[in-house]
């Protein structure tokens, strides 16, 4: 989901809403190889790509996310995931406090040197085996672990100083679920990778604003010749199904409530 930076919108009573600015939205079910092309592609079709100065990946700390090589930037791991991986491997609330103030202040080497001190003391083969997984966790995604505000490097300016902030890249988890979440995860939701990739072309279409304020222009893989309501829909599909006529004998009261709850025709006897 790249965007440009953040609009502080001025409400009544003072309260400021935020907007991501310029923001496009590109999910899919694929390989990695492919979803790295096909995002820098969607990516290109909105910016103007030889103009980019500084471009920050924020990530999750997996392989395929922060190991992409297919473009030139300076990689984070987003904060939600961070100080969770704190809550999901340390059970000693003073040792979870210590963690998170060491993140804090950015005192990385300390922080490792901490864990695997208390993974060294512990007993308890599981406590020892998260806080491992912890240390590995930190270990491996060091480099991205301060932010890239933090980092001493030549920040340019937004496109209209003043109008549009810097990001801090907070809101990556919240349009996780509100672009792609709230619709296709939960409720016993199951799809097809055909049909999961048809619905999140069209919600990250749907989410997707230029700078212009319009929703974004890029091209994606849907058939929209396909009905999108149950008015346009077709009265009949498929192949449809054969029915049967089965009486039931009126002495077997058990075996017509558990028709109710299942047709009988689909039991197997």
């Amino acid at each position: 989901m790249p965007m440009t930076g953040v609009i502080h919108h001025t409400q009544k009573g003072g309260k400021i809403r935020r907007e991501l600015d310029n923001k496009v939205a590109y999910a899919s079910f694929e390989s990695a190889s492919d979803f790295r092309k096909h995002k820098e592609k969607v990516i290109a079709s909105v910016y103007n790509t030889d103009e980019i100065v500084l471009r920050v990946k924020n990530g999750d700390g997996a392989n395929w996310i922060q190991k992409d090589n297919s473009c030139e930037c300076i990689c984070v791991l987003d904060k939600f995931h961070r100080n969770k991986k704190i809550t999901e491997c340390v059970s000693d609330k003073n040792l979870a406090e210590n963690l998170r103030e060491l993140l804090l202040e950015n005192r990385f080497d300390e922080i490792l040197e901490c864990i695997e001190a208390y993974a060294n003391s512990v007993e308890n083969e599981r406590e020892k085996a998260k806080l491992q997984d912890l240390y590995s966790y930190y270990l491996e995604n060091k480099e991205a672990l301060a932010g890239y505000y933090d980092r001493g490097i030549k920040i340019p300016p937004t496109r209209e100083p003043g109008v549009i902030h810097h990001a801090r890249l907070g809101s990556m988890e919240g349009n996780v679920f509100t672009i792609i979440g709230n619709r296709m995860k939960g409720r016993r939701a199951c799809w097809s990778v055909a049909g999961g990739n048809k619905l999140a072309a069209l919600l990250c279409k749907h989410y997707s604003v230029s700078h212009s304020g319009e929703a974004g222009s890029f091209a994606v893989d849907c058939n929209t010749n396909a009905p999108l309501s149950a008015a346009k829909a077709p009265k009949t599909d498929g192949k449809g199904y054969v029915t049967r006529n089965i009486s039931i004998p009126s002495g077997l009261k058990w075996l017509k409530q558990l028709s109710i709850c299942k047709p009988f025709s689909d039991l197997n006897f």
